[in-house]
């Protein structure tokens, strides 16, 4: 259940009410935006006297969530959604511009990232990514980062990319492997964290970024369904942290041409139905084929995503990891230049969409008339 106060709740009224649930022995998590105060209240709401709590001053109304996540779900009206934008390093996701991160798939050396990220500062992008320590599935896959041998070159790696943001005016986002190393990466002045496909399950590194102050993008495990997902997202929320945004990456098919099978059924239903929360798509891990990027992102933006996530490289054909997936820079102009384009085009055609709880009640009553003229029913 979420109580949704007015506008012009004063703090006394809201206390008034946590009060009151907590004396019903319910617990809270309170949820402070610019305009509206959201209590969600945990357990079993069955016995929850609604009409009272209700008629509480300060209380617009109750909203009731069926679903097992309650901090990342939507939390508005069908007909007027919630939507919280993310801010990342001055850079605001989410929120009425489309926001592109980019970069090449690892930090290789001092001179690459910096490349990297003049590239990706001239095709127009806001943040920039890039890996220090990669995720290995096999001991012989190859390179696993700049930052992998000790806790020194992972320092060093993080100021690489750190600095190559700075230089050019970016925020930056980079994957995080273990919950011991956040405090590093805070320190080193890494903008956002990103949680890989492999650790998305990871409960001891979820558990800890609870406490980081830092937003975190939360890639989506390619065998988890729509709810298992937003479950594990809620773990890293459930302390309160609200500065989270859902990526999705490609799930696990019985296509074998990509690399992934990128899931645009979800990405829509996270944004217009279940989620609150910003939505990025990362096409680069969803096919793994450089050609099929461009076509999948923009179809990302247009099923929902107000994120993107692509790889690229100052030459590909030399990178160290991914290089089949990351793109070439003019690729990465036209890209974020089309982007753009898309996100105009979904701005236009996001005003004829109609949910189906704005006509339905209408459609109800007319059943009976519409049996009898259709089918001859009585």
């Amino acid at each position: 259940m979420i109580i949704k106060m007015q506008t012009v709740a004063t703090p006394d009224e809201i206390a008034a009410i946590e009060a009151r649930v907590h004396a019903l022995g319910y617990t809270t998590g309170k949820m402070v935006g610019a305009q509206v105060t959201l209590i969600g209240v945990y357990g079993d709401i069955s016995r929850l006297p609604t009409d009272e709590l209700g008629q509480m001053p300060g209380v617009e109304r109750l909203i009731p969530i069926s679903r097992a996540y309650k901090r990342a779900a939507q939390k508005g009206d069908p007909l007027k959604p919630i939507h919280v934008p993310v801010d990342i390093g001055g850079v605001l996701a989410g929120g009425s511009d489309l926001v592109v991160i980019a970069g090449p798939c690892s930090v290789e050396s001092e001179r690459q990232v910096m490349d990297a990220a003049r590239m990706v500062k001239e095709a127009g992008a806001q943040c920039l990514r890039g890996g220090v320590v990669k995720y290995r599935s096999s001991p012989y896959s190859g390179w696993e980062g700049l930052g992998s041998s000790d806790h020194d070159s992972l320092r060093r790696s993080l100021e690489l990319i750190v600095r190559a943001g700075r230089e050019f005016g970016m925020p930056t986002v980079v994957e995080i492997l273990d919950q011991a190393d956040v405090s590093l990466y805070e320190d080193a002045g890494v903008a956002c964290l990103q949680v890989g496909e492999p650790n998305s399950k990871n409960q001891a590194l979820l558990n800890r970024l609870r406490d980081t102050t830092l937003p975190v993008i939360h890639k989506r495990g390619n065998s988890l369904d729509t709810e298992a997902y937003l479950l594990w997202v809620e773990r890293v929320m459930t302390a309160g942290k609200e500065n989270v945004i859902l990526c999705e990456r490609g799930i696990t098919s019985c296509n074998r041409y990509t690399r992934n099978t990128l899931d645009l059924g979800s990405v829509a239903a996270f944004h217009y139905q279940l989620s609150g929360l910003p939505v990025a798509v990362d096409a680069s891990h969803g096919t793994g084929i450089r050609d099929l990027v461009f076509p999948l992102t923009l179809a990302g933006i247009m099923a929902g995503a107000s994120v993107v996530l692509v790889e690229a490289h100052p030459n590909p054909l030399i990178a160290k990891s991914d290089g089949m997936q990351g793109l070439f820079p003019e690729q990465l102009q036209g890209l974020v230049r089309a982007a753009r384009e898309a996100w105009l085009a979904r701005a236009r055609t996001d005003r004829e969409y109609v949910p189906t709880v704005a006509l339905q009640r209408t459609y109800e009553a007319r059943m009976q008339a519409d049996r009898a003229r259709f089918f001859g029913e009585d």
